[in-house]
């Protein structure tokens, strides 16, 4: 008997970024009391999110979630307790850096559990949006690529440890999405990523096999809740894999990238309560 039949207990799966916390990386009131009751009532919340966990905000985690699948799903934690970790290959991220290089890309990153390796492109986008990458909760996490000593004889792929990629082009880039999305395609899963509003030419770069959809699945299995008893929540592209695998699926009233034509519930928007909301409709809270 599993730990979810015997408390009738469901395992929830929320985004962040435009489902738990709003563009100001706000999270509503709302949202707050919601999760509370919802964990009140036992049942146990896990954020899912693209981020890697040095670049979730300390008072996202100092609301008491019960774990967190970070990096699209490469990896789960409880508390300091790791339940599992991909990494990409080192040839994965020397493929791409000789890629980028070859289109011209010049804003990106990594991610992974040491922080955020980002290109003098990604830096100059920070700087020019006044966002102090430099100072503040995540200063010591954010690493410039070009500052990274690779020793004699390796490479950058061999020398830092990530979990994920994440770029945007310029406004006349050489390439498409789906240039990119195929020519990659022996290493990564490209999805659409979070900067349509920085260029609609972007995306993520997930580990092939290891998504938000794999996590549900092996979270579920780990502590023992079956599929059925799963529920996502998640408001774009990035989430499809997370609200395909779940039992239940929920897309925000904002979603965007035409989510909603497959979840079983649309709530509403998250300026309107949505993950409250959808708390409601669900029975959780």
């Amino acid at each position: 008997m599993t730990e979810s039949d015997m408390t009738g207990s469901k395992l929830v799966f929320i985004d962040i970024d435009g489902t738990l916390a709003d563009e100001n990386h706000i999270v509503p009131e709302s949202a707050k009391t919601a999760c509370a009751r919802a964990q009140a009532n036992g049942h146990k919340l896990f954020i899912c999110t693209g981020r890697s966990v040095p670049k979730i905000e300390r008072n996202i985690l100092d609301l008491g979630f019960d774990g967190v699948v970070s990096v699209a799903g490469a990896q789960a934690n409880i508390g300091d307790k790791l339940l599992f970790q991909h990494l990409v290959s080192p040839e994965a991220i020397d493929a791409v850096m000789a890629y980028f290089a070859e289109h011209h890309i010049e804003s990106y990153q990594w991610q992974g559990a040491d922080g955020m390796y980002i290109s003098e492109g990604y830096r100059r986008h920070l700087e020019s949006k006044g966002k102090t990458w430099n100072r503040g909760e995540f200063a010591r996490f954010w690493h410039l690529l070009d500052e990274v000593e690779v020793p004699a004889g390796s490479t950058l792929g061999h020398t830092i440890h990530v979990s994920k990629g994440s770029y945007f082009t310029g406004p006349e880039p050489d390439v498409s999405f789906e240039d990119t999305q195929h020519d990659l395609a022996p290493w990564f899963e490209l999805v659409h990523g979070s900067y349509d509003k920085i260029s609609p030419n972007n995306g993520e770069l997930l580990i092939n096999g290891i998504d938000k959809g794999t996590a549900v699945r092996d979270v579920a299995s780990l502590l023992g809740y079956a599929i059925a008893d799963t529920i996502a929540i998640g408001d774009s592209d990035n989430d499809t894999a997370m609200l395909k695998a779940a039992g239940t699926s929920v897309a925000m009233g904002n979603a965007i990238h035409g989510i909603q034509a497959f979840c079983d519930i649309i709530t509403t928007d998250i300026r309107d309560n949505g993950l409250a909301n959808a708390f409601k409709t669900l029975g959780l809270a």
